[in-house]
């Protein structure tokens, strides 16, 4: 299972963007529009989203998904042709370069202007751990240099530009990048070519381009300009006036707030929810803030209203009943019910899944779990959530499976690769979900966050961003809880024989040495582990001394036989889905583990 990470920051205007959404704005805004994919802004989005229009207005979704390279060629303009071709990755030079194009060998079709602007196919390969590319070369004068497309379909791995000079001994300046976060490293030997795989190492370089500058990328690029194989995506169902996909979480205490979400159509304007604690007669209307969610390549439904309303002021340990929808005459939804956390600690527990995907295994298994556990608080999962982060439909499936679950009980998600997957960042769930605003500084609020609920402590850590960023937070978070039980949550373990993160082990398993953390919960290997308890990643005799390390997955793991650590306590490699609970009871902790038929495959109980 390989690591893919999201290095490049969120710009200050989604950032701006998601909080109004979430209902923090101060003043009164136009509402935002969140784009599923954060690609650069320029010419070629431009013409990508006129040719997605285009498309639209003159194909069926059969004629959509029909096309292909030769198709989509032929029916884009002279003017777009030449932006695609020169638009879309571009730097000046101070002196003649020679440009050479890294293309992964496994792209069946050259892109169009490849060719057409003069690249040579040259003999000379490079390679990583992963991939073979062949080197295409181009003589550019002192100037700018405009460079196209990665095709018209999704292939990953991207294409790379190295630039050497065409002089001997002239030193190049770069500059004026679009896009304009350009970082420069250099073409050698272990270095990488992926901000979000930095991990993906090159291993070999020839001697004629070692030592050149080398631009790294996103492999999320590739999607830009996807319009073939499977671009054109289908909601299974369609956003309608009546609200749907309802969802609770928590932004701050869950003593006495209450965060909902709900989507509806765009004929929709504006929304409420209508609540009550469950003994009154009188209802409160809070309205809720909207923000307009895009996708463009969902064909059935590329826009929809999301909603986000805070309640606040609530009663702790109470039943609330509440609707959503409109604020007069509009459809509205049935009421459901949630419970406020009690004001003292009580015996409480709660369930906790990773790597559900969005695949359709995951909504029996919650359903098994809540048949063993009804009176389970929420729901948390350690990354993973979706297939794709950016796919709107994807978070469709994932919050439909659910809906039984979510309009009753808080999902508190944290961020896995998939989530941001492919350096594209994590903007759709931070939009989708209004999460607690507590985390470190200089990230998106939500990316990472901690959560109280009666004596327990999660602190969820986003892997997808160096952790070093988050070590301070981390450890200022841990040494003033006065919490019982402390969990840490993230999605890749830093213990497991599928690779074990030097960078997590440097920066955050110290602090949960020093502050005690009780439980790290991962995923990320698509099997099951359970730690002995660790301490600076040795064996000690309880876990009064060291935290126990869990590892999960919810969908059919992989069946594979690594070799067992002898650091581990119980594994599973069968292809069994699992979800835990933690029930949690003054200073006993009782963690259980069941697969998709209700067994109880692993149990621990710590008593401190």
């Amino acid at each position: 299972m390989k690591k893919f990470r999201f290095i490049l920051p969120v710009t200050l205007a989604v950032v701006q963007a998601l909080a109004l959404a979430a209902g923090h704005a101060a003043t009164a805004q136009p509402e935002p529009v969140v784009k599923a994919s954060q690609f650069p802004a320029g010419p070629v989005q431009t013409v990508m989203d006129g040719i997605v229009a285009r498309l639209y207005a003159g194909k069926n979704i059969g004629e959509l998904r029909g096309l292909d390279d030769a198709r989509v060629t032929a029916l884009i303009t002279p003017g777009e042709r030449d932006i695609l071709a020169t638009k879309y990755w571009c730097f000046d030079t101070n002196v003649p370069v020679i440009v050479s194009i890294l293309r992964d060998r496994a792209q069946k079709i050259v892109p169009f202007w490849v060719t057409g602007q003069g690249f040579t196919k040259t003999e000379l390969e490079v390679r990583n751990a992963e991939y073979t590319y062949e080197v295409w070369q181009k003589t550019f004068p002192a100037g700018q240099v405009g460079l196209g497309i990665n095709g018209f379909e999704k292939h990953r791995p991207h294409y790379v530009v190295a630039v050497g000079p065409a002089n001997a001994g002239d030193k190049i300046a770069l500059s004026n990048f679009f896009p304009a976060d350009q970082q420069l490293s250099e073409l050698r030997p272990g270095g990488y070519m992926y901000h979000d795989w930095p991990d993906l190492l090159l291993t070999r370089v020839p001697k004629e381009l070692e030592g050149q500058i080398l631009l790294p990328t996103i492999r999320g690029r590739a999607r830009e300009a996807h319009l073939i194989d499977n671009a054109f995506r289908l909601a299974a169902h369609v956003a309608a006036p009546a609200p749907d996909q309802i969802a609770l979480t928590w932004s701050a205490d869950p003593k006495n707030t209450q965060a909902i979400q709900w989507r509806t159509d765009l004929s929709v304007d504006n929304g409420v929810v209508r609540w009550r604690k469950q003994s009154d007669a009188d209802w409160t209307n809070t309205p809720a803030t909207s923000c307009v969610i895009e996708d463009r390549m969902i064909a059935n439904n590329p826009k929809v209203r999301h909603f986000t309303a805070e309640l606040t002021g609530l009663t702790p340990g109470a039943v609330y009943e509440y609707t959503v929808g409109a604020d007069k005459d509009g459809p509205r939804s049935a009421p459901a019910t949630f419970t406020t956390a009690p004001a003292e600690a009580k015996p409480f527990t709660f369930l906790w899944m990773s790597d559900t995907h969005n695949r359709p295994e995951t909504g029996p298994l919650l359903e098994t779990a809540v048949k063993r556990w009804p009176d389970a608080a929420f729901l948390t999962v350690s990354g993973d959530n979706v297939g794709t982060g950016q796919y709107g439909n994807d978070w469709d499936a994932l919050l439909d499976l659910w809906s039984g679950f979510i309009k009753n009980k808080p999902y508190m998600p944290g961020m896995g690769n998939h989530d941001a997957i492919d350096g594209l960042g994590p903007e759709l769930i931070l939009a989708l979900f209004d999460l607690p605003k507590n985390g470190p500084e200089g990230m998106a609020p939500g990316r990472a966050y901690s959560l109280r609920y009666g004596n327990a402590l999660l602190i969820m850590l986003d892997v997808t961003e160096e952790p070093e960023k988050q070590a301070t937070w981390l450890e200022e978070t841990l040494k003033n809880t006065d919490a019982t039980w402390k969990f840490a949550v993230f999605h890749f373990p830093p213990f497991d024989p599928d690779g074990e993160e030097p960078e997590i082990r440097k920066w955050w398993v110290p602090l949960f040495d020093q502050y005690h953390v009780d439980f790290a919960l991962s995923g990320h290997v698509h099997h099951y582990l359970r730690s002995k308890p660790l301490r600076g990643g040795k064996v000690v005799d309880s876990p009064k001394d060291g935290t126990i390390y869990c590892v999960t997955i919810s969908i059919p793991g992989d069946m594979r036989r690594p070799e067992k650590p002898d650091y581990t306590e119980f594994t599973d490699f069968s292809p069994k889905a699992f979800c835990n609970s933690f029930t949690i009871d003054g200073r006993r902790c009782t963690m259980q583990a069941i697969d998709q038929d209700g067994k109880i495959c692993d149990e621990v109980t710590v008593q401190k």
